[in-house]
């Protein structure tokens, strides 16, 4: 069996800062980056990224890479 995970055009990792793409809402910082079974057939094999944000407000959330978007 063979995992595949969806690939991110920007590459997130732990401690970046991010806001989300609709431009609403506070920032935060990337706490993990993971991969989720994400098929809708029950199979194992398809795998997405999923992004663990800590934003200013203290709530947490999960994001795929395509929503989020980097800051300085």
């Amino acid at each position: 069996m063979t995992d595949t995970v969806a690939e991110s055009p920007v590459e997130f990792k732990q401690g970046d800062r991010v806001v989300r793409k609709d431009g609403e809402g506070c920032r935060g910082e990337v706490i993990t980056v993971r991969t989720e079974v994400t098929s809708s057939t029950g199979s194992n094999d398809e795998r997405g990224l999923l992004i663990n944000v800590q934003w200013d407000n203290g709530t947490y959330s999960y994001f795929t890479p395509g929503s989020l978007e980097l800051v300085s």
